[in-house]
């Protein structure tokens, strides 16, 4: 008797990708409505987006390697592109791409989700939860542009320190952290001149204005952010804080150790998490005043905690415990909604931004390989004086945003749509290599199913 084969297991295919990106975001006439500074360009925009697009999608490294793979004459076709096209194309197009289509596209898909429900899940008493946090993107001693900010930094050479001055570029970002699918709200990058805290209350500022003033209820930051300015915007846009405590509000700081010095813990637990036991002390005041200058009340939480996660010692696994404290204020002072374990959870939930929002792009997605940094290679535009000159250089910030965009749809393809992605529990990254290998699958002439049809010549 034979013995009966088991059947294939099932994989991601680019055809359903595009399907569901049509269906449910209406991609491509999005993506038709890109434009850059090119005038009368052979390779569309759209077909450079899509190109680039999907090279995240992909997780390719670098340009070089997606000009090797727009070699295919099946991935030409699927991103409408008549022939390949190298790297430099790519360049000279994204260099000059307008901005505000591919935010506004950003925009659209996020409400998208909101009012689709993919960001329901996860919701802290009924509430949808976001984090701000900055990046830096790229650093480098000898290449820069007009936007770069500058620092001088101490390097050792032949054994002595030596001053140099670094170029670098910063962002902020902010992303919903609650839900299965992470999306990014919106991109801003530091100016020369100014610090992280700027830029930040700038996008703060702008995001009623993207999405209306409740896309999320509370909002999570670091302690570089407890400043009045960003707590009387919060209040008046009707979001709530919680912010890590440090030294640098000294006044709340020692008013809240003083109090809980005099006191036994208001509460005790412990947890299980990703492999690490923690067991925790609680504290909770409220009433306290953020400032002299700003006396709003708010709520100060305390955590004194023992981690226990296990490391190898000589080939040997042992545990090894470790001890922290943290302190976050907030304005969720309704004790009985949000009780202190809650807050605390809140408080440390800051980190999945870090982890699975700045750590993922950074190893997975290539976002800090500096594309187009300093690029000369860039389209002409009219001067106010009447002459031709090249353009401001958008190419950095624009291909962040189409990362962003690849991000939150591979993002949203996998936690809402693939039923394969919830049985066979792969990795994203194993989805991304599927998605690639399903080109080689794909006839010459193949066109995307979401493409609009080619006319007949005749």
């Amino acid at each position: 008797m034979k013995k009966q084969e088991r059947p294939e297991r099932p994989v991601h295919e680019l055809p359903s990708f595009a399907r569901y990106l049509n269906k449910v975001f209406d991609f491509r006439t999005a993506v038709a409505a890109l434009t850059d500074s090119r005038l009368d360009p052979e390779i569309s925009p759209a077909a450079v987006f899509l190109a680039a697009f999907h090279g995240f999608a992909f997780r390719l490294p670098s340009f070089q390697q997606l000009e090797a793979e727009l070699s295919q004459p099946a991935l030409q076709q699927w991103i409408g592109a008549d022939r390949a096209f190298r790297d430099d194309v790519l360049r000279y197009s994204l260099s000059g791409f307008h901005l505000e289509n591919l935010e506004q596209m950003l925009v659209q898909i996020n409400r998208t989700l909101k009012r689709n429900k993919a960001l329901d899940p996860g919701r802290v008493q009924g509430r949808i939860v976001a984090a701000l946090d900055g990046i830096e993107v790229l650093s480098s001693y000898s290449r820069c542009c007009d936007a770069c900010l500058e620092r001088r930094v101490y390097v050792r050479q032949a054994g002595v320190k030596v001053e140099q001055v670094q170029y670098y570029h910063r962002a902020v970002g902010c992303q919903i952290v609650s839900s299965p699918t992470k999306p990014f709200l919106a991109l801003e990058w530091l100016r020369p001149g100014e610090g992280e805290d700027t830029a930040a209350l700038r996008l703060l500022a702008r995001l009623p204005e993207l999405y209306g003033s409740r896309f999320f209820d509370i909002l999570l930051l670091d302690a570089l952010y407890a400043q009045a300015p960003v707590l009387q915007l919060a209040e008046k846009i009707g979001w709530d804080l919680i912010i890590s405590l440090k030294q640098n509000q000294r006044d709340l700081y020692q008013s809240a150790l003083r109090l809980f010095a005099s006191r036994p813990a208001d509460a005790s637990g412990s947890e299980q998490q990703d492999g690490k036991t923690y067991q925790f002390q609680l504290w909770d005041t409220d009433g306290l005043p953020f400032s002299a200058d700003h006396p709003q009340p708010v709520r100060v939480v305390r955590s004194e905690e023992k981690l226990t996660q296990n490391h190898y010692r000589r080939g040997e696994l042992a545990a090894q415990t470790t001890e922290h404290e943290w302190l976050w204020f907030t304005t969720l002072r309704d004790a009985q909604e949000f009780p202190t374990a809650l807050v605390r959870r809140l408080g440390h939930g800051r980190w999945k931004q870090e982890n699975n929002g700045w750590n993922d792009l950074t190893q997975n997605w290539a976002f800090k390989h500096g594309f187009l940094h300093a690029c000369r290679h860039r389209p002409k535009g009219i001067s106010p004086e009447g002459e031709r000159q090249p353009v401001d250089n958008r190419g950095l910030p624009a291909v962040s945003l189409i990362a962003l965009l690849a991000f939150t749809l591979c993002s949203a393809f996998v936690h809402c749509h693939s039923k394969i992605f919830r049985r066979y529990r792969m990795s994203t990254l194993e989805v991304a290599r599927q998605l690639r290998l399903s080109i080689s699958k794909l006839p010459p002439n193949a066109r995307a199913p979401d493409a609009p049809a080619t006319p007949d010549p005749t």
